[in-house]
């Protein structure tokens, strides 16, 4: 066991922090450490344990200095905020304060999970709305509010990270403009195309502070939303290439990375000869003069690399001052996730730096076992499920602003489990113009009909794609 005088700072340290499963000391109770929840290396961390009873517990530790004690003191004044409000938290069991650190421990929500809208919209809409009211009415909001600080325990909501809450000074109902921003926010954590599924949310929320939602009122929220939207959109971007929670980032000479920190944590990859390695005895399932594809192993994950290949001098010259295409496929298929459109897992991208000269780069991706569009349906044709599904990414993408690029029927997956995916991301742009967006989301409709040599299965992908009321 660690040292108990200097046990916080050193488990909240990476470096010192012994390995799963391990034993913490507080207050002279011994809890066993199962699972890292939440990482912010040197400041904060977040664990379940079990106690000595064998109890499951939730222990927030918090560094003896710098912003670490400032978090400790946030997450205090929030729990005393919400004390007497109706807002279901999970109990605070004890509060440990000593020189080397702090903690917070709370009691484990068992049975729950994170919120989502599921099947029963109507339920969970009100339990939103309820949440929100009740937070609001007591003059109290929640300043990061997203879907990870929201669990579904049965009927109930139950509001989690305390120290993100603040209370108005007067201790009175919120204003208005505080509490439509703060609407704003938790409607932005769900995806665009949930957004008129949550249209009912906002007229709940409206009645229940006895405003009268107008034609008016709807056009300035909807303004609102979209400023929220595009300012979490870029915040969750900036996240993708800096060190965090969810990111493992590094750059240095050799070498540029940004992954996922539990795949970057079990790969044990220490350069980019390790990867190179990798493609010495692996499954090859695209080998050109751009770019290599094989399936592999890598932290115990079935995987897909793509390596981005530098085919003579004057391309090497061409693209060393450029984002690489790596770059590119690792921003756009996380910025395809945070908008729900389907697309396989990104774990990682790496590229060989000599300095600031980019050289060949390596975008890596969850494997799942599929087939290719074009390969299915020159046997059968689509069955509902999956017309629907591709009609949702086309109409994600045109919602998002987002032209593929390359929209060919080899770049949808048709998975084992009946789902469809969206891959090969490099050539992916966003728009910032709406008439562009809409030009690029017609050539990638265009691109994706060509695909099809059976007069009878283009004609059916045509009229589907006219449903969506934009000429081809």
């Amino acid at each position: 066991m660690l040292n108990k005088m200097s046990v916080i700072n050193a488990i909240i340290n990476p470096v010192t922090r012994p390995e799963l499963y391990f034993e913490l000391q507080l207050q002279q109770q011994t809890f066993q450490c199962q699972q890292v929840l939440r990482d912010l290396p040197g400041r904060r961390l977040v664990i379940k344990a079990l106690d000595s009873a064998g109890k499951a517990v939730i222990i927030k530790l918090f560094a003896s200095e710098g912003k670490a004690q400032k978090d400790f003191q946030r997450e205090i004044q929030g729990i005393n905020a919400v004390k007497d409000s109706e807002v279901n938290t999970p109990a605070l069991l004890a509060t440990v304060k000593e020189a080397h650190g702090s903690a917070l421990i709370y009691q484990f929500i068992e049975n729950s999970q994170r919120f989502q809208l599921g099947d029963s919209s109507p339920e969970r809409l009100k339990l939103l709305s309820t949440l929100m009211l009740t937070l609001h009415l007591d003059g109290l909001y929640q300043d990061d509010i997203h879907l990870d600080n929201l669990l579904l325990n049965g009927h109930q909501l139950v509001l989690l990270d305390l120290g993100s809450v603040k209370q108005s000074n007067d201790g009175k109902a919120l204003d208005k403009d505080t509490s439509l921003t703060n609407l704003a926010r938790l409607i932005a954590q769900f995806s665009l195309q949930e957004h008129m599924t949550l249209k009912p949310l906002i007229e709940m929320y409206y009645h229940g502070r006895g405003w009268e939602y107008t034609e008016d009122e709807q056009q300035q929220f909807t303004t609102r939303l979209e400023k929220v939207w595009q300012k979490r959109k870029s915040q969750y971007l900036k996240k993708c290439f800096r060190p965090c929670t969810m990111t493992f980032y590094q750059q240095n000479f050799r070498w540029q990375v940004a992954a996922k920190r539990e795949f970057w944590q079990q790969s044990q990859i220490q350069s980019v000869d390790d990867i190179e390695a990798l493609f010495t005895d692996a499954q090859i399932l695209k080998a050109g003069n751009t770019a290599t594809v094989i399936r592999t192993q890598m932290g115990g994950l079935d995987v897909v690399i793509k390596r981005y290949n530098i085919k003579s001098l004057g391309h090497a010259l061409s693209r060393c001052w450029r984002p690489s295409r790596a770059a590119i496929s690792w921003r756009n298929a996380n910025l395809l996730m945070f908008m729900g459109i389907p697309t396989t897992m990104p774990l990682a991208f790496i590229e060989q730096r000599f300095g600031p000269l980019r050289r060949i780069a390596y975008f890596i991706s969850e494997y799942r076992e599929a087939e290719e569009l074009l390969d299915v349906y020159q046997q059968r044709m689509p069955i509902e499920s999956e017309v629907h599904q591709i009609q949702n990414i086309f109409a994600g993408l045109e919602i998002a602003q987002l032209g593929h690029g390359d929209m060919k029927a080899q770049n949808l997956l048709l998975d084992t489990q009946g789902k469809v995916w969206l891959i090969d991301l490099d050539a992916m742009r966003e728009y910032t113009n709406k008439k562009q967006a809409v030009m690029a989301n017609v050539q990638d409709k265009k691109r994706f009909l060509k695909n099809w040599e059976n007069p009878e299965l283009e004609a059916f992908f045509r009229v589907m794609l006219q449903r969506q009321k934009i000429r081809l």
